[in-house]
């Protein structure tokens, strides 16, 4: 990917003291849940759930916490009156987290193979993660489900690809912004790990509409939670 270095400090200065704040703040809240969950080993109704958690804290920062506390341990434990709304931001969490340990071995992956497609590597990664994440949420809801939903593959797939897809939207779009007003830091950079967090963010707000499609009423049952 080629930038020019006068373009890669376009950003404000507060933006490196910003990113080191916020990637500080999202490793402590990560292993806040990590202790949490393996440590105090807090029961979910889902244990592949655990790791999504840790990972989702990475991006999410301190709203982790807030997240896991009021709608993680309530559909953990079962309780009545969980909305529809707290089914589907938490059956977002799953790709969220697929496509961030897809970035986090990508793009290193990628940049250092040198790979390209029509020249740019940006194209390289983005079809990279996709794969890649869409066999780690394929995996985690092969994992997750139960009953009948175990048995039909294809259509976990689907949903997994069409998930990670619709995540794409937004981080990609995010990322092909960045680079195109040269704004996209070196992956060295602090900055970096913050735009792609933000891209993370932008990405679940794309794949709202499929995590709302494909995620049942909660009157189906805490069972039926696989995004």
């Amino acid at each position: 990917m080629d930038m020019d270095m006068s373009a890669m400090n376009m950003l404000p200065d507060w933006w490196t003291p910003a990113a080191w704040i916020y990637l500080i703040a999202s490793v402590i809240s990560a292993g806040f849940l990590a202790y949490d969950l393996y440590v105090r080993r807090r029961r979910l109704h889902v244990p592949a759930m655990r790791p999504v958690w840790v990972v989702s804290a990475l991006f999410l920062g301190p709203l982790a916490i807030l997240l896991y506390a009021r709608w993680g341990l309530e559909l953990a434990d079962g309780r009545a009156g969980s909305t529809r709304m707290a089914w589907i931001l938490l059956a977002l969490l799953p790709g969220a987290a697929a496509s961030t340990v897809a970035h986090l071995i990508g793009v290193p992956v990628v940049f250092g193979a040198g790979w390209t497609i029509a020249g740019d590597a940006l194209w390289a990664v983005a079809l990279f993660i996709l794969i890649l994440a869409t066999l780690l949420l394929f995996m985690f809801d092969t994992a997750a489900a139960t009953g009948e939903r175990a048995n039909h593959l294809v259509r976990l797939f689907l949903g997994a690809f069409f998930t990670v897809l619709a995540f794409d939207i937004g981080m990609v779009g995010w990322m092909l912004y960045l680079h195109g007003n040269g704004l996209m830091q070196p992956i060295t950079d602090v900055v970096f790990t913050t735009q792609m967090q933000i891209g993370m963010l932008l990405g679940m707000l794309t794949a709202l509409p499929v995590a709302a499609w494909l995620t049942p009423k909660p009157a189906s049952g805490p069972q039926a939670f696989v995004p």
